[in-house]
């Protein structure tokens, strides 16, 4: 089991290779408070794109649609999380305003849960009981690396969690679940306004479709690709980075929330500079020794997935 220590441990000997290197992380921590909200007006575009081939062209237009709803919602899954650290805007109030109104209803989150969630899971990695993002493994892996997946699929917590949010989660406030409810009336509202009753369903309908198959199938395996099948024992031994490129990058890991270990060693960098992290860190002792790289989902002896699988951990 992971100590709180032991996660600072590793952080602070990465820190010290780094202050070793000439300082160059400086540069990456610098914020272009630009980039989230161009993001972001990008993923309500496509949104409601999607909404329109689907209420104007027809039903044809619907496995296409639900693929763009649900990759938006894993972007905007990440804009989130940038938000919980503090990576939009350094000023707290600047940083909460855009999440709150832009972004966390929207995907049926509360920031003010989701930051205290994700705080444990920074300080209690790999912690039964403390990691509220623990997907504890079975005791036997399974032979084929498929089970595993099937399993959380499956699973009908971790589909809950997955389509209602923080509407369906214990320990969120009524006063968070009750803002939620309040901003999806009053956007229904707006959208009622300015488009039409036939435009407004097909999204709300769009939106929880999306969330129940294809974003709980790509949530899922993205959740699978931080931790799982690694041994806990601090942040190096227990998270990986996917260094993947191409469509599955596209589709899974939408704004380099794939290069899961170097956020986890610096989490102050935000999402559009993580690339240039990763590729820093890879120079340094720590990462180069104890670091777990992916370079793909599946294909591959060093495929991802293969960790889940009984030969593997054997």
């Amino acid at each position: 089991m992971l100590t709180h220590s032991e996660v600072l441990g590793d952080q602070s000997a990465l820190r010290a290779q780094l202050h070793g290197d000439g300082d160059a992380h400086r540069e990456l921590l610098r914020l272009n408070w630009a980039r989230p909200l161009g993001d972001i007006a990008f993923d309500w575009v496509a949104i409601l794109a999607a909404t329109a081939a689907v209420a104007w062209i027809g039903l044809e237009t619907l496995p296409l649609a639900l693929i763009v709803v649900a990759n938006r919602q894993r972007a905007l899954g990440n804009i989130l999380h940038d938000a919980g650290h503090r990576n939009l805007c350094r000023t707290l109030r600047v940083n909460d305003a855009v999440a709150g109104l832009l972004v966390a209803p929207l995907v049926f989150a509360s920031l003010e849960s989701y930051r205290a969630d994700h705080f444990k899971h920074h300080m209690q990695l790999g912690s039964t009981g403390g990691d509220p993002d623990l997907i504890d493994p079975p005791g036997t892996p399974p032979r084929y690396w498929l089970a595993s997946y099937l399993r959380q699929v499956f699973s009908l917590r971790a589909w809950w969690g997955n389509f209602l949010g923080h509407l369906g989660a214990a320990g969120v406030s009524w006063t968070g679940r009750c803002g939620i409810v309040a901003w999806w009336l009053g956007a229904l509202v707006l959208l009622l306004e300015f488009t039409s009753a036939d435009f407004t369903l097909t999204f709300i309908g769009l939106w929880l479709l999306a969330r129940a198959t294809v974003f709980h199938l790509i949530t899922t395996l993205r959740e699978m690709c931080d931790h799982f099948g690694l041994r806990p024992g601090g942040i190096l031994s227990f998270t990986r980075d996917m260094a993947v490129r191409g469509p599955a990058r596209w589709l899974i890991h939408p704004r380099n929330n794939g290069y899961h270990l170097t956020h986890h060693l610096l989490p102050a960098v935000p999402y559009y500079r993580l690339p240039q992290a990763h590729a820093l860190f890879r120079r340094l002792p720590a990462y180069r020794k104890h670091g777990t790289v992916c370079d793909a989902y599946f294909a591959g002896s060093a495929a991802v997935v293969r960790a889940w699988e009984r030969e593997a951990r054997s």
